[in-house]
């Protein structure tokens, strides 16, 4: 996990979501952030538990492209 994430409000992510692991955990590739959940993607499972995910770490999210599909662009609130 990055323990160290520094996000700053307004600010767009670029991510790739690999859903069904086992834990939860969020590593920065280059310029891009891998997110491993829990749920599937099956019924906006996955999407909010990623929001819950980002709100476990202090930050408020809105999925700005990617809803269905496992790369996103997210942007910070």
């Amino acid at each position: 996990m990055t323990k160290n994430l520094q996000l700053k409000a307004g600010e767009i992510i670029e991510v790739t979501v690999v859903c069904n692991s086992k834990f939860q955990e969020i590593q920065k590739l280059s310029e891009i952030y891998k997110i491993r959940l829990k749920s599937q993607a099956i019924k906006g499972k996955a999407n909010k538990e990623l929001k819950e995910y980002f709100k476990s770490l202090g930050y408020l999210v809105e999925i700005v492209k990617g809803e269905k599909s496992n790369h996103k662009y997210i942007k910070i609130l």
